[in-house]
C-alpha cells in the first residue's frame, strides 16, 4: 500500500534531502560568519586548539562552506559541488572519531548522518526543484 501511495514520488527524494541539508547548513554557517558568539574568532580559537593550521582562514572557509554551500543546496545550484562532504569527513576523523559514535558522548553520529545525506546528493544530483536541473535541461 505504501509503495502504491509513495512509490511514484521516489524521484523527489533528493529534493527533500537537499532542502533539509540546506536549511541546516545555513543555520550553522550564519553564526560562524556573522554571529557573536560563536563568530569566526571563537571558531578559530577552537581550530587552533586542535592544531589546525591557519585557524582564521580555516574558520572563514568553514563558515563560507556552511553558509554558502547551504544557500546553494537550498537553491539547487552547484548541488554536487556543495555536496562534497570534505568538511564532515574531516570533522569525523580529526575531531569526533576517538569519542565514539553517539552524539551525547561527543561522537560523530550527527556528522555521519550529514555525510550520508551529502553523499546521496552527490550521487543522485539535486532533484526536480533545483536551478541545476533547470540550467541543464534548459527549462
Amino acid at each position: 500500500m505504501l509503495e502504491t501511495l509513495f512509490g511514484g514520488l521516489a524521484s523527489w527524494g533528493p529534493d527533500f534531502l537537499r532542502l533539509g541539508a540546506g536549511v541546516l547548513f545555513v543555520a550553522h554557517g550564519y553564526p560562524k560568519l556573522f554571529g557573536h558568539p560563536p563568530g569566526l574568532r571563537t571558531l578559530a580559537q577552537y581550530l587552533r586548539s586542535m592544531g589546525i593550521p591557519l585557524p582564521i582562514f580555516m574558520a572563514t572557509l568553514v563558515g563560507i562552506v556552511e553558509f554558502g554551500g547551504g544557500a546553494c543546496l537550498l537553491l539547487g545550484f552547484l548541488t554536487r559541488l556543495a555536496a562534497l562532504a570534505i568538511e564532515f569527513a574531516v570533522i569525523i576523523f580529526k575531531v569526533k572519531w576517538s569519542k565514539g559514535f553517539f552524539a551525547e558522548k561527543g561522537g560523530w553520529e550527527w556528522e555521519g548522518v550529514m555525510l550520508m545525506i551529502l553523499l546521496s546528493l552527490l550521487v543522485t544530483g539535486p532533484g526536480h526543484l533545483a536551478l541545476d536541473h533547470r540550467i541543464h535541461t534548459g527549462i
